[in-house]
């Protein structure tokens, strides 16, 4: 196992978008979090917040956010408030969307705090 790396950063506002690239399925988020936790010792899910530019600049941008045809969006605050917290990890503005387990009811919370899959705007030519 290896130390996560946390950037020093303020917490995002609640109003931030949070991207997850894909549709997001249980299965997916399950094999995510679980390989993480096998290099850090924590159950986690990359994310990308829209700190300095829009959702569709964020998506054009970002290699790891250009592959996917869809994406999902929640809010810092909606993350929140469902008891996720969000660790500033790599390079801004990456984040990791903390899991407590890996339980059903939990994956299906964080399911709840995310919109349903859109068209990745990145890939639709809209700016």
């Amino acid at each position: 196992m290896r130390p996560i790396i946390v950037r020093d950063e303020e917490p995002p506002d609640d109003t931030v978008v949070v991207v997850r690239g894909g549709e997001m399925n249980g299965d997916t988020v399950r094999r995510t979090a679980s390989d993480a936790f096998d290099e850090f010792g924590i159950y986690t899910v990359s994310v990308f917040l829209a700190l300095d530019d829009t959702v569709e600049v964020l998506c054009r941008d970002r290699p790891e956010l250009q592959r996917y045809g869809k994406v999902r969006l929640a809010t810092a605050g909606r993350l929140r408030i469902l008891g996720f917290a969000l660790v500033p990890t790599l390079d801004r503005p990456h984040y990791d969307v903390v899991l407590p387990d890996l339980a059903d009811a939990t994956l299906d919370r964080l399911e709840l705090g995310f919109d349903r899959p859109i068209p990745n705007p990145a890939r639709s030519g809209s700016d």
